[in-house]
């Protein structure tokens, strides 16, 4: 049974979820209420997206070890970032404070409670509790910037501009990453100079770098926005007709001068439907960011989806929809 468990938790590792299913089913029939057993069914389920099983399968953990402070952490994980309940996450993680010991776990746990105060909006305990973590702990890039976006967050642009350095001397490829987090520092800071040659250095970046794993043709991109207007009610559609949707690899030089994510999947330019009677008569495109879709999506199914809510979101900015409009409709 152990066996099966050490194989299932290597094939998770692996990305392998085919095998760790059946390495579980084999130690199941052996002891289903063992706890590592119970251990293993939580994270696949976590790993098939399976909320509700890996909650139910973490509070069976949670009883069978109860000074354990894993169960509890991934609790409150499913409760903020699954079922949205940071009040929840918050509570739960006050009961695995009380048994983290180890250092992993610590980082983890001032994670999560960081992220569920910014979630209920209270930003200055945010900010104290992301203090808390001790730069000397962290000397994985991928955490320092995971603490920077927390920071950024949480409006906090000292605490972030020092994980950023720390990613930064941690692991200089991860320089563009690093470059574009600074770049939303100063966009929240109101520096928009800083902003716009950070973000023009990240162009340059991410255009030098590899190549995206995923890759979609312009023909299957048509096909998917196709597919998505015809979502639409046929009048919409009529207001859209005259209204092209372009493809290109990343936004131009000219695009991020203005101000412009170079990271952003999607842009709508020229002048929104209600302002069309008042303003000086221009081209208005649609426009869908080909390499940044296909970058930023984590397989093909997402990439679809990315594709149709980017089309969703450019569209909505012609007939006038701010972003708050956008966050709303679920298109922010």
């Amino acid at each position: 049974m152990i066996a099966d468990v050490e194989r299932g938790f290597a094939a998770l590792e692996e990305g392998r979820i085919d095998d760790a299913e059946s390495a579980l089913e084999r130690a199941r029939r052996v002891d289903r209420k063992h706890a590592d057993v119970i251990q293993l069914a939580a994270a696949v389920a976590d790993a098939n997206g399976d909320a509700e099983d890996a909650m139910e399968q973490y509070q069976a953990l949670k009883v069978l070890r109860p000074d354990d402070p894993m169960p509890r952490i991934c609790i409150a994980r499913l409760e903020l970032r699954e079922f949205g309940d940071p009040d929840a996450a918050l509570d739960t993680l006050a009961e695995a404070f009380d048994f983290i010991d180890e250092e992993e776990d610590l980082i983890e746990g001032i994670f999560l409670k960081t992220e569920a105060l910014i979630a209920r909006e209270d930003l200055p305990a945010a900010r104290e509790t992301l203090a808390e973590l001790a730069t000397s702990a962290i000397d994985d890039p991928e955490l320092a910037l995971d603490a920077a976006e927390l920071a950024i967050s949480a409006e906090d642009a000292p605490t972030a501009i020092k994980w950023l350095d720390i990613a930064k001397q941690a692991d200089p490829d991860c320089l563009a990453d690093v470059t574009h987090a600074l770049g939303r520092v100063y966009e929240m800071t109101g520096d928009r100079e800083k902003m716009i040659a950070a973000w023009q250095e990240v162009r340059k970046l991410d255009l030098a770098g590899p190549k995206p794993e995923l890759s979609i043709s312009d023909d299957e991109i048509e096909k998917i926005t196709v597919g998505t207007l015809e979502e639409l009610p046929e009048n919409i559609r009529e207001l859209l007709a005259k209204v092209p949707i372009l493809v290109d690899g990343v936004p131009s030089v000219d695009i991020v001068a203005d101000g412009f994510d170079p990271r952003s999947l999607g842009f709508f330019q020229g002048t929104p439907m209600p302002e069309e009677g008042n303003a000086q008569p221009s081209v208005t495109t649609i426009l869908l960011f080909k390499t940044n879709l296909e970058r930023y999506a984590q397989d093909a199914e997402h990439l679809a989806e990315e594709i149709r809510i980017t089309v969703l979101h450019e569209t909505a900015h012609y007939f006038g929809l701010d972003d708050d409009d956008l966050e709303e409709l679920g298109l922010g």
